[in-house]
């Protein structure tokens, strides 16, 4: 097996389409210190921003899915398994090595063919795919995996190339924060905070629901100043992180009758605009924390994609880009409820729906939401505005 800085010069420049040299990069990494040193995450990045990714825990979780729904379990079930989880878009360092290795080793008319997603996508982006092929491929695409056909969007427009009509058209979407958005959790990260502070560190600090109020929506380290101004700054980020750690520990095993509320007819409401729109969640909270969210509502499936700078080391804004880029988004309106929010909508160009609901404030937008169940009205004006003007 080839080693990874090889694996990607090939991929990067031997193979890759002059169209994308310099512009589509690949990463991987380990994650040291754990059980397995298999363990870790890879990446595909556009201009410097990652547009599709994954890690080992994702990729294993979405492969025992599988296997287990499966009605029965063939000998080569678990590769199945893991095809179907690469099939899925979660995928880790190790899949890009395998993957390397078999297409190497076939021509592009059979990687074009294979069974694995990822030699399928090595394919597309290779340079000795020609605009013929590319042409030719154009029916067999729309059964491909959302992300491989964003691979070959992407691929298209490098080569000047025109989109489908489907991809032509206007792709609507609403993206929305979550704290004070979607659910209020305030109550219940602010008990999680207090014990841990009170039990883990010798701090004396206790916050209430007010201060957690305004403290959502912020970046953890702006968070972490406004809380323990005192101290420098490594040290009050480090008891922020096990503050946050135990708040995803206590919100996945919450007490009995304490799962944090949500909104008024959210889940008819959500349901109702997925299927005219593209929904996804964009937030600057910590890794793990809107897939908490996800796992305790039964329409979890309503949403296309999730960001957060827990994740990314991005700004919202960028964020709220990223995830367009993604999905292919043409036209987008952004639901939030603070100003941090209002700012973020502006610095991707989108326009801003203010959830009066929540928890702040904001100097401007494009639409007031006092209710939640007056969404699907207010998103369909703007919209109707923007198509009109």
């Amino acid at each position: 097996m080839h080693t990874w800085s090889k694996i990607r010069h090939k991929l990067e420049h031997e193979y890759l389409a002059e169209s994308l040299r310099g512009r589509l990069t690949y990463f991987v990494t380990c994650y040291h210190g754990t059980h397995d040193c298999d363990e870790g995450r890879a990446a595909i990045r556009l201009d410097g921003k990652e547009i599709l990714k994954s890690n080992y825990f994702d990729r294993m979780d979405a492969m025992w899915k599988h296997y287990y729904a499966a009605p029965r379990q063939p000998d080569d079930m678990l590769r199945h398994s893991a095809l179907a989880a690469i099939h899925d878009g979660e995928f880790y360092q190790n899949d890009f090595y395998r993957a390397f290795d078999v297409f190497e080793q076939r021509s592009i008319a059979d990687s074009l063919q294979s069974e694995n997603a990822l030699v399928r996508m090595f394919a597309l982006l290779d340079r000795r795919t020609g605009r013929r092929t590319l042409e030719k491929l154009r029916e067999q695409m729309q059964q491909e995996p959302q992300w491989l056909q964003m691979i070959y969007f992407i691929r298209l427009e490098a080569e000047k190339m025109p989109l489908p009509l489907e991809r032509k058209s206007m792709k609507k979407a609403i993206l929305f924060d979550l704290d004070g958005t979607l659910w209020d959790s305030s109550e219940q990260v602010t008990h999680a905070w207090n014990r841990t502070i009170r039990e883990k560190t010798n701090r004396s600090e206790q916050f209430t629901v007010d201060d957690m109020h305004h403290f959502m929506g912020r970046t953890m380290e702006a968070i972490a100043a406004l809380m323990f101004p005192d101290l420098p700054e490594k040290e009050r980020i480090a008891i922020l992180e096990r503050c946050s750690e135990d708040e995803i520990d206590y919100l996945n095993n919450p007490e009995p009758g304490d799962c944090p509320p949500l909104y008024p007819d959210e889940h008819d409401i959500i349901c109702g605009l997925a299927e005219e729109y593209t929904l996804g969640i964009v937030s600057n909270c910590q890794a793990g924390y809107i897939e908490t969210y996800l796992r305790q509502i039964p329409f979890a499936d309503a949403y296309t994609d999730i960001e957060c700078a827990g994740k990314t080391g991005l700004s919202k804004g960028e964020n709220i880009r990223l995830v367009m880029e993604r999905q292919g988004i043409t036209d987008c309106v952004y639901v939030g409820d603070t100003q941090g929010d209002a700012d973020a909508a502006a610095q991707a160009g989108v326009r801003f729906i203010h959830a009066a609901y929540g928890f702040g404030k904001v100097d401007a937008c494009d639409a007031v939401l006092d209710d939640i169940r007056k969404l699907p009205q207010t998103v369909k004006k703007l919209f109707k505005e923007k198509s009109n003007g």
